[in-house]
């Protein structure tokens, strides 16, 4: 069974715990507000956006302009589809997609 973008989430978050413990993070509940990523953090004075996607699904163009809208204000973006995608967007300083 594939994996749901929920549990996707929930291993991420726990990556992250695991990993980053001194990161702040926020995980976008509210489904009234559209094109929030998933995961929002602030680690080493940078701030990172995180929107997850599983199988072929993708951004839907209010997340892509949220997402751009990020960049352009100095964050770093990426969709990721696994927690070693994670794991490389931060290995890589939040530069581009994992």
């Amino acid at each position: 069974m594939p994996l749901s973008e929920t549990k996707l989430k929930n291993k991420v978050i726990q990556f992250i715990r695991k990993h980053y413990p001194d990161a702040w993070m926020y995980k976008a509940a509210d489904r009234f507000t559209s094109g929030i990523p998933d995961l929002l953090m602030c680690w080493k004075g940078g701030f990172y956006a995180i929107e997850l996607k599983v199988g072929f699904n993708k951004p839907t163009p209010i997340q892509e302009y949220v997402m751009r809208e990020i960049k352009r204000a100095g964050g770093h973006v990426s969709v990721c589809r696994s927690v070693e995608d994670v794991k490389r967007f931060f290995e890589k300083g939040g530069d581009g997609d994992a």
